[in-house]
């Protein structure tokens, strides 16, 4: 199997004038016309690579992109990307794309504008060796994974359901591991009623809702490890409306990770008993909210998809090891839709979502973007398509 380190070598100086331009786009989720800019570019290349583009036009959000390289074989590899950032306008004018040492410095540089372009070249140079081999390989470009993927999520079973497997480019972790498994992810909000009065004439008459979220926000932390790797954050509090009045009404938000799928209901179980506890009289409590992403568990699957990764790191003379991390991506929406997922598949990087600091290595780009191609080709010749054998 060839390596693709020579022919994407040569596509380097190509990556990094799209990626210059892609960074020094402002691009943050609600800024439709940034994003659409970006749209343009992974449009305008993808066609030129080869590629049928379906698109997705959208009025809130950026408008998303399809691309898929046809072949003659059988399985079927979707890679997603996403093209927004957290970045407001302005950053891309204030911190420009640069170079720093071995660094590629610029506000999305690794979060994740070189991990779509990672993508991209590896397309073209599996093309371009004449490797054909395969049903198709896709690239799903979305606009607003930043705040959750809202629409995305929706699009992804046409392309990602029966799909031998998905590739997610977020950028490798700093130690440069790929990831095979991230957290559920759910919001919950905690909602207290209690019963005002005046703090000092008649506080008697009173059902302080803070004193009653107080309580509960404790028994919530010590929910953590309730399963393992489970994790319980109240992040945000608010309650009452002056201080000589006793609070009517408190809430709290809360963030939680989850490993597995299955440990969603018993953990809301477990909130709900906390909640119906009289711990102050007078006032009631309500859990609202649920798992917002699904767990992209490591399977039998993904852990084969691992193993084909790092044969073919070995093969490319470097090692790699992968992990499993609290955040999420759209990773957990594929994963949730049955395909095998393997995530972190970008160039080494690190310091997301801090535009003074946010880097990728450049010397991991070719080696990076190879081993992407050479894993594209591994499935293919190792798996059939779900629908092969029927």
């Amino acid at each position: 199997m060839t390596d693709f380190q020579a022919s994407i070598a040569a596509m380097l100086p190509d990556y990094l004038r799209d990626l210059e331009t892609l960074v020094n786009t402002d691009c943050g989720t609600h800024n439709k016309a940034g994003v659409d800019a970006v749209a343009r570019v992974m449009r305008e290349r993808t066609r030129a690579f080869g590629a049928e583009v379906v698109d997705f036009p959208q009025d809130k959000f950026g408008d998303m992109v399809y691309a898929r390289w046809k072949g003659r074989g059988r399985a079927r590899v979707v890679m997603v990307g996403h093209m927004d950032t957290v970045y407001s306008d302005g950053t891309a004018a204030q911190l420009p794309f640069h170079k720093l040492g071995s660094r590629l410095k610029g506000p999305g540089v690794n979060d994740m504008k070189s991990g779509l372009l990672s993508g991209l070249y590896a397309a073209r140079a599996i093309v371009q060796s004449g490797f054909d081999n395969f049903a198709e390989i896709g690239l799903f470009c979305n606009s607003e994974e930043e705040v959750g993927s809202p629409i995305s999520r929706t699009l992804y079973p046409e392309f990602v359901r029966g799909a031998t497997a998905a590739l997610v480019l977020e950028s490798a972790r700093e130690s440069g591991a790929i990831v095979s498994a991230r957290k559920g992810v759910g919001h919950y909000t905690i909602t207290v009623r209690g019963k005002a009065a005046h703090a000092g004439v008649e506080p008697e008459k009173g059902a302080n809702a803070n004193l009653a979220l107080a309580q509960h926000v404790i028994a919530f932390q010590a929910l953590n490890g309730f399963r393992p790797g489970l994790t319980v954050n109240v992040g945000v509090m608010r309650g009452g409306t002056k201080t000589n009045v006793v609070a009517e009404s408190a809430s709290a938000d809360v963030d939680v990770r989850i490993l597995r799928a299955a440990d969603a209901a018993p953990l809301e179980q477990a909130m709900r008993e906390i909640l119906a506890r009289a711990v102050v009289p007078g006032t009631t409590a309500e859990l609202g909210g649920g798992i917002s992403n699904p767990p992209m568990e490591k399977t039998e699957a993904t852990a084969r998809l691992v193993e084909l990764a790092k044969r073919a790191a070995r093969e490319l003379g470097f090692e790699i090891e992968d992990v499993a991390t609290g955040g999420g991506s759209d990773g957990n929406y594929t994963a949730a839709l049955g395909a095998p997922t393997l995530d972190g598949l970008g160039p080494v990087g690190g310091r997301g979502h801090n535009a003074l600091e946010e880097f990728i290595d450049a010397n991991s780009i070719v080696p990076r973007t190879a081993l992407l191609a050479k894993l594209i080709v591994a499935i293919v010749e190792e798996y059939p398509s779900p629908d092969c054998c029927h």
